[in-house]
């Protein structure tokens, strides 16, 4: 009777550690799952940027300075620039650009800064 009584409970445990163990894994797989999402927008908002900033350097050439650009401007010079483009910070020298898709926010502040995964400080 205690000999099946202690398989009983070694079973219980084995099931318990495996319920538990797959826990673990499907919670990691979950996470992982939900965070691509937020690597697709940085790439976009990476992409945005990049398609946005020789219009504005195009501007930037034409009117002598970032001072005065939109970016109804910057899609009339390229017509390929995403939403989520927006100006900060303009001046006859310089700017900070800033693409935002979903929860990812990037930007750049310029000329000549590297594009970083912040808004525009």
């Amino acid at each position: 009777m205690k000999s099946i009584l202690a398989v009983l409970i070694a079973a219980a445990l084995a099931i318990g550690a495996v319920i538990w163990w797959t826990g673990r894994t499907a919670d990691k797989v979950t996470s992982t799952l939900l965070a691509l999402p937020d690597q697709a927008s940085v790439a976009v908002a990476r992409a945005n940027m990049t398609s946005a900033l020789p219009a504005l350097q195009a501007f930037a050439a034409a009117n002598g300075g970032y001072a005065g650009a939109t970016v109804a401007g910057l899609q009339q010079i390229n017509a390929s620039i995403g939403s989520g483009i927006s100006l900060h910070d303009l001046s006859a020298t310089a700017y900070c650009l800033q693409s935002t898709i979903g929860t990812a926010t990037v930007s750049m502040t310029g000329p000549g800064g590297p594009i970083v995964d912040s808004p525009c400080p």
